[in-house]
């Protein structure tokens, strides 16, 4: 393989974001997707079933264990590369079809509105049911700040469902690139436009500006691909230093306390480098015996992330408490919760975010035919 190609490798024949005139599947990606949602039910799911390792009795610590922990730790750089890949995929096809002056707000708006809402409205009522039953507080005006993304900022994220504070995030995003597209696109600066923007940059003076600059670096990259694949190499070497770093410095590794900021930059940073050599034929060839459970992991990764949370504190809260350690049920707790986090995410994968694409289509219809 040379190590400078005439053209980028995501725009050679059968490799490219850039030159399709929609988004393909690259199972690379799908992998990243759903291996990054595997690891965040895993980090919560083993935090509800079993002590820290250090609270672990001496005659359960050992090798594998160690390597059980360590796997399952990685629940906030799982969430950066989901940053990073949703600004590779959307920010990276919108920035293309604003340089192919095809770029349709109303269709950029309904494809985001249903991707998002879908399954969020669902998981919502759902967290708010087992906030309820555990004697917690969500009211009406808690779901609505979560609908509109400001939990983070005027109000926190519900405990019932931690990891929706990073859909706040995503919705800001898909807001800032709608905003800067119709912009463009219409070629006028309008009240709607600046209101926009404004908020964005509002929100974000309370929020970590940072991930911002993560998920616009994604989007660039996808944009504008390197020509070298030494970037590629250094992106990987980046990227695995930048989760061996922030597993150093996170709650029970021996640096927690320090700042997660640089080794958060290390990872999105090299990540980025390395996501269009991913989308290489040749990657996807390698991958493509495990297609079909690589392709539905990642169909479902969203419903994974945001249903997964309220169950475990369901479980825990009433059925399975956390134990003190590997024995005493403590295996047998996990396997149990993670079996059936896993089955109440499949039914409302089917039951919601299966068919956003058809509920999309429907809308796009509509929109279409009014004169």
């Amino acid at each position: 393989m040379r190590p400078v190609s005439p053209k980028p490798y995501c725009h050679q024949k059968g490799a490219s974001i850039a030159n399709s005139p929609s988004r393909p599947s690259f199972l690379a990606l799908d992998l990243l997707r759903a291996g990054a949602a595997l690891v965040v039910m895993m980090a919560h799911l083993r935090g509800y079933s079993l002590p820290a390792y250090g609270a672990l009795p001496a005659s359960d610590k050992g090798m594998i264990t160690a390597l059980f922990y360590a796997v399952t730790r990685p629940g906030h750089p799982a969430v950066m590369v989901f940053f990073v890949l949703s600004g590779f995929l959307v920010g990276g096809q919108a920035i293309r079809h604003l340089r192919e002056g095809r770029f349709d707000f109303q269709r950029y708006a309904v494809d985001r509105a249903t991707r998002i809402f879908i399954p969020l409205v669902p998981a919502l009522l759902l967290t708010a049911l087992v906030a309820v039953s555990v004697g917690s507080i969500f009211e009406i005006q808690d779901i609505v700040a979560h609908i509109v993304a400001l939990n983070g900022v005027v109000t926190p994220t519900a405990r019932a469902n931690a990891p929706l504070w990073s859909l706040a995030y995503e919705i800001w995003f898909y807001v800032l690139m709608g905003c800067i597209g119709y912009a463009i696109s219409r070629r006028t600066f309008s009240i709607g436009s600046f209101a926009g923007l404004a908020a964005v940059a509002l929100v974000f003076s309370v929020l970590e500006s940072s991930y911002l600059l993560f998920w616009l670096l994604g989007a660039l990259v996808a944009a504008y691909p390197p020509r070298s694949l030494w970037v590629a190499y250094a992106g990987f070497a980046a990227f695995v230093g930048g989760v061996f770093f922030s597993q150093m410095v996170s709650d029970g590794g021996p640096w927690a306390g320090y700042a997660t900021g640089p080794a958060d930059t290390m990872l999105c940073v090299g990540l980025a480098a390395l996501l269009p050599a991913l989308c290489h034929e040749r990657v996807n060839r390698l991958l493509e015996p495990a297609a079909w459970p690589i392709r539905g992991m990642s169909a479902m990764s969203y419903s994974l992330y945001i249903f997964h949370y309220p169950v475990l504190v369901y479980l825990t809260a009433n059925y399975m408490p956390a134990t003190l350690g590997l024995g005493g049920g403590g295996i047998t707790s996990l396997v149990l919760k993670g079996a059936v986090c896993f089955a109440v995410c499949l039914v409302f994968y089917l039951l919601f975010e299966r068919r956003t694409v058809a509920f999309r289509n429907r809308i796009n219809g509509t929109v279409s035919a009014q004169p």
